[in-house]
């Protein structure tokens, strides 16, 4: 009698266990070499068809810009850098051009003649650190990044005063985190991936934030007045 409660008992505490794992996920460990290197090889690729740019849409160039509109794009601190050129343009405004070094450094956007953005790297990822189950067909991967073969110019100085997420992105490693689906063709990532701690500890105050916000104004008053 003894010995079967004894079996009953292991059985429930096998059971509860189990459940606790289906519900929880198992325990984050580092994955063997052969995963680890799969999923670096995963995550580079995703990386490598989105190059790291100051801003979140492509600027044509020359530009006209206000005071404000020079302080949210950092064009002082491009031009500072030898990536621009300023000429006065009426009261209060500047024009903005590239220079020979800034042609050579500008992403091209093929679609619009005189626009681009200033890519200044892509992340690899430099270590894979844990995985875990998340379901039957996803793993969930820690991870940390670096920037690979940063631009030159991204080390300015005057770069690294006005767009100081670009320093803290250089200055690496950082964690992130990635959801990847397990296919027939190999893993694949799912969602965009999550970096655990941010580079910038002002984000919505810094130059790279104002600049999207800017340039998605602009974009609302264009809209408006085709509508028009």
């Amino acid at each position: 009698m003894i010995v079967d409660r004894i079996g009953v008992s292991v059985m429930a505490a096998t059971a509860c266990s189990l459940c606790v794992m289906m519900l929880g996920g198992c325990k984050a460990a580092p994955p063997p070499p052969q995963e680890r290197h799969d999923y670096s090889v995963t995550l580079n690729k995703y990386y490598e068809g989105r190059p790291m740019c100051l801003w979140q849409d492509t600027v044509q160039f020359p530009i006209k810009a206000t005071p404000d509109e020079i302080d949210q794009l950092g064009l002082a601190g491009l031009a500072n850098a030898g990536l621009l050129v300023a000429k006065p343009a009426g009261k209060g405004v500047k024009s903005f051009d590239l220079t020979p070094e800034g042609k050579s450094a500008l992403f091209v956007d093929v679609f619009t003649p005189g626009a681009g953005n200033f890519c200044y790297g892509r992340r690899k990822v430099v270590s894979v650190d844990k995985a875990r189950r998340n379901s039957s067909t996803t793993e969930l991967v820690d991870y940390h990044y670096g920037v690979a073969e940063p631009a030159a110019w991204a080390k300015e100085l005057s770069i690294e005063n006005t767009f100081p997420e670009v320093a803290a992105e250089l200055a690496g490693p950082h964690a992130g985190e990635v959801t990847l689906l397990d296919t027939t063709g190999g893993w694949e990532i799912s969602g965009a991936p999550a970096t655990i701690v941010p580079p910038s500890p002002h984000p919505q105050g810094s130059t790279l934030a104002k600049a999207k916000g800017l340039l998605h104004l602009k974009k609302d008053q264009k809209d408006q007045h085709a509508v028009m």
